[in-house]
């Protein structure tokens, strides 16, 4: 769900840091995207959400995938938005929201002002956030979605309210089925998530996002209240895993054996890239990913191989003319280059098991850091990977299980002043999640979610030594 982290002020220096260090102990929330199911589907077609999910919201079945990638649409009459028999007061809209209890402690969080280390513990009852969600069908072969996060004081369980962070985390519009393709040639255009390796907005875990989508090199993964003499800048904000503005053909094929061929081909502007003493910029950056599934679409059927990747430039220099650095939107320049390329795999067994690998290779210019006086700068090289296994059991099919490791090596940092430490930065991240679908209907999904998180990252405490974070959360999800 959405959340974002904020700092709460309290009158004593000591207590205002200890409290900012709560808040980071949530940072694994804060990078959580939304999840994104939508009960609207269910009631247009009178099934329940598990036709296309498994076994409810949000993750996609085989055929919820299909049905995504077709537009949302089933192929006949009754699903238009100007069939007769379709009521006028049909509103394709859903809520979503999560509410329980949060436990989170963190190791090693920082300085607490007067030279000592602080470790850290906070608990409270509250709720995630908010997702208002509209997908379907405009008239045949138009398809849309728009997904509205408003801003909430008390969301992120008293630690991470959003109430500046209103916003339209996707809005965008698709021309399927161009010219008689039988979806192999889609066009879409807007603000969107990218076609991942493991889709983010629907992942089931809620407190834990998937760590090589939003590392940055240089800037503590887990950040704390300090951080300690090794920490150095990155103008790069660029994230796979957030939700971009571009233009997507994408387009999906039958091939024999039961399997698909897919392809994202996206043209993507850099102005959301918003790093130190930057306001984006005018260039355009790229990402792709390919698939080839074999007798199925390889989630819980069959099996799928992929290869993706992104290259692009991130700016350095702020419009001169800017009366306030970082305020004049995308017009800065002096763009210097990063990529990101990798390969991903979902393999299937049982009609139960998922298995799902993913490694990604990814590279900040030295100019990066070289624009931000970073001691020696050079090249910022890095690997990120997970390995994920969903297991929905037959003989408690309303249970989902998940485990996840995430890892990031880095293989050279940007700052490459004599005896910087390599390790600096790794990340070790493990979740585990259990979901007990106990109301699943054509109307409401609601949902037992338990989830724990223990992440480790090397080298970023005040002392130089590891910070290590453990978060739980138990919880009722619920869409209507």
């Amino acid at each position: 769900m959405h959340c974002r982290v904020n700092r709460v002020s309290l009158t004593m220096m000591w207590n205002s840091g200890v409290l900012a260090v709560l808040i980071a102990v949530t940072v694994l929330t804060a990078w959580s995207s939304p999840a994104w199911a939508i009960p609207a589907f269910a009631r247009k077609y009178d099934l329940p959400c598990s036709v296309c999910h498994v076994p409810g919201f949000p993750k996609l079945n085989d055929f919820g995938n299909i049905f995504r990638d077709h537009g949302y649409q089933l192929g006949n009459e009754q699903e238009l938005p100007t069939f007769a028999g379709l009521t006028k007061g049909y509103w394709p809209v859903s809520f979503r929201t999560t509410v329980g209890y949060q436990l989170a402690n963190m190791k090693n969080a920082g300085d607490d002002g007067a030279g000592n280390n602080v470790n850290v513990a906070t608990g409270s009852f509250g709720f995630t956030g908010l997702d208002v969600l509209s997908f379907g069908i405009l008239a045949r072969d138009i398809s849309y979605a728009i997904v509205y996060t408003p801003g909430l004081a008390s969301a992120g369980f008293y630690a991470a309210p959003t109430n500046n962070d209103s916003d339209l985390e996707s809005a965008w519009v698709k021309l399927d089925n161009l010219f008689h393709s039988d979806y192999l040639l889609n066009v879409k255009v807007g603000k969107y998530e990218l076609d991942l390796p493991v889709s983010e907005k629907r992942l089931p875990t809620l407190n834990t996002s998937i760590v090589m989508y939003h590392y940055i090199a240089g800037t503590p993964y887990l950040a704390g209240l300090t951080d300690n003499v090794f920490a150095f800048g990155n103008p790069n904000s660029f994230a796979i895993g957030e939700n971009q503005p571009g233009l997507e053909v994408f387009g999906i094929k039958n091939t024999p054996g039961g399997g698909y061929f897919r392809y994202s081909l996206n043209a993507l502007s850099n102005s959301n890239i918003t790093g130190p003493n930057t306001g984006g910029g005018r260039g355009v950056n790229f990402y792709g990913h390919v698939t080839q599934s074999f007798g199925g679409y390889g989630v819980v059927t069959g099996q799928r191989v992929g290869v993706f990747g992104t290259y692009g430039n991130a700016p350095t220099v702020d419009n001169p003319g800017c009366p306030v650095s970082g305020t004049c939107g995308p017009i800065s320049g002096a763009g210097q280059p990063f990529y990101r390329v990798g390969l991903d795999a979902s393999l299937t067994a049982l009609n139960q098991f998922n298995l799902i690998l993913a490694g990604m290779r990814a590279m900040d210019s030295k100019n990066l850091f070289t624009s931000l006086a970073v001691p020696n700068a050079q090249d910022a090289v890095w690997y990120g990977g997970l390995a994920e296994l969903d297991y929905n059991p037959s003989q408690l099919p309303a249970w989902l299980f998940i485990y996840r490791y995430d890892v990031i090596r880095n293989d050279g940092q940007g700052n490459g002043t004599p005896g910087f430490p390599k390790a600096y930065n790794d990340v070790n991240s493990h979740t585990l999640m259990a979901r007990y679908y106990f109301h699943i209907s054509d109307r409401t999904d609601t949902t037992l979610h338990l989830e724990y998180n223990y992440a480790q990252d090397r080298g970023v405490g005040t002392d130089g030594g590891d910070r290590i974070a453990h978060t739980v959360l138990i919880a009722l999800d619920f869409a209507l």
